[in-house]
């Protein structure tokens, strides 16, 4: 049946006749050794229309078959038909047991015995499975079983690799991805063979360009497992392990958790935090910004925040001190920098990886990943960093407006303003303990302070340890 649906006695072929008398044998052979209701064969003989004498012709056709298989080889069975035949006695049956074998040889280890298992196994096939049989029957048992064939395919080629044998299963991979475009499992076994012969370039071209047909066509990324092969393809220099859509690829090597400590609980700003919140459930690559002046606790919001959500960016979170207006980070340094964190050496990119900017948003583009950018000088400074894919959030504090990223890259911005009154003698109050502000004006220490929570901080303190308010307050000015 793995191909035409014959049937041979030895070396001999036996004649079944037309695609009726097929469409039967096919039908109980595929249920071997199970009832097949005479109502389902019907159906599968005519359709919606059979003939008023369809059950007298079907016991002529299944008569026909007893002559030329033998009486025994179909039983009548309740209200059907069965098919009584040894196990191994159909290509079906024979290539099921082949693929179990090699299932029991990987296990073991043995990929070269899989190789010749599976090339056994593949070599039943002769032509589309079910040829000659009714159009009913082709359309609902070939699918099932030209998977099954794909599978082995892929199963074979998976052995291949492990065996090293990159150059030799390069046509039939080729072959395969443009007869299946959207499978990602041959695109991956390609990717890895081209890969191991050196040709990484022409590996990430074959994933881009999958990538591409998926969204065009059906709006989708790739699988997991291929985008974590495309990952390891980008940050080693060895051959990886082929993609397995059946088991769970393995995680990066480096997963980045590079948030500095964070305060647990942050004073006045409640609201502040259900906002971040809001964007981040709307626009799960949302890009934030937080702004306002020196002092105003901008970044003990962003990395409060950010460890409240930390959970939900599953392949890491990246830090990095832009260094403010004073002190500005060269972007292509931050670039190095977070490329090392993700596991990448800059001085030794991947073959056809000259760009750090582009290989920063190739290994990024599948990645759930969070980035905090603290004390940014301007838009230009932050827009090179900006991770590709849309699965990873960026926070950015700065004390400039970065008015560009909220006209052309559509960032949200929350502009933060100083504490309120209340909070901010709660904040004095949590700080300094109740007795050390027991001598002096709260309402108007706060006030000398601009109600900055950087200033606050520092003034109560020192007032704790038995320092100077006046002294203590000078922060405020900054």
């Amino acid at each position: 049946m793995l191909g035409s649906v014959d049937a041979h006695h030895g070396n001999v072929r036996v004649g079944l006749g037309g695609s009726k008398r097929r469409t039967v044998l096919a039908a109980l052979l595929l249920r071997q050794n199970t009832s097949v209701p005479d109502d389902l064969l019907v159906d599968l003989l005519w359709g919606e229309d059979p003939p008023a004498n369809a059950r007298s012709r079907l016991q002529g056709h299944v008569h026909e078959l007893r002559k030329r298989l033998g009486a025994g080889t179909i039983v009548r069975c309740g209200h059907g038909y069965r098919a009584a035949v040894p196990d191994g006695a159909t290509d079906v049956r024979a290539f099921a047991a082949l693929r179990r074998r090699a299932r029991a040889e990987h296990d073991r280890g043995e990929p070269d015995a899989v190789v010749r298992t599976l090339r056994t196994a593949l070599a039943l096939w002769t032509g589309p499975a079910l040829n000659g049989v009714e159009p009913a029957l082709a359309d609902r048992a070939r699918p099932e079983l030209e998977e099954a064939r794909l599978g082995a395919l892929e199963e074979l080629h998976d052995a291949e690799l492990r065996c090293g044998r990159f150059t030799a299963v390069l046509p039939e991979l080729r072959t395969l991805c443009a007869a299946h475009p959207t499978r990602e499992r041959f695109t991956g076994l390609l990717m890895s063979a081209l890969h191991g012969t050196g040709r990484t370039g022409e590996a990430l071209e074959a994933y881009e360009a999958l990538r591409t047909l998926l969204r065009e066509r059906m709006g989708i990324e790739p699988g997991e497992c291929l985008r974590r092969l495309h990952l390891e393809l980008l940050t080693t220099d060895r051959a990886p392990v082929p993609a397995d859509s059946g088991r769970p690829a393995p995680r990066p090597a480096v997963r980045p958790a590079e948030l500095p400590h964070g305060l647990r609980e942050l004073v006045g700003r409640e609201r502040e935090v259900r906002t971040l919140d809001g964007l981040l459930d709307r626009s799960p690559d949302a890009l934030l910004l937080i702004t306002g002046v020196s002092g105003v606790g901008k970044t003990a919001l962003a990395l409060h925040w950010a460890h409240t959500v930390r959970d939900r960016f599953p392949d890491g979170q990246l830090y990095m001190d832009l260094g403010g207006s004073e002190r500005p980070v060269d972007p292509r340094e931050a670039l190095r920098q977070m490329l090392r964190s993700l596991g990448v050496d800059p001085r030794r990119p991947p073959a056809g990886a000259t760009d750090p900017a582009k290989l920063f948003r190739s290994i990024t583009a599948d990645l759930r990943l969070l980035f905090v950018f603290d004390d940014a000088a301007c838009a230009e400074q932050v827009t090179p960093l900006l991770p590709g894919g849309r699965g990873s959030a960026v926070v950015v504090t700065s004390r400039s407006g970065l008015v560009p990223m909220v006209a052309l890259r559509g960032a949200r911005r929350l502009a933060l303003d100083v504490l309120s009154e209340e909070s901010s003698l709660e904040l004095l109050l949590r700080v300094a303990g109740p007795r050390a502000l027991a001598s002096v004006s709260g309402p108007d220490l706060a006030d000398g302070c601009g109600r900055l929570p950087l200033a606050l901080c520092l003034t109560a303190a020192r007032l704790g340890a038995g320092g100077r308010t006046a002294e203590a307050g000078t922060p405020g000015t900054r």
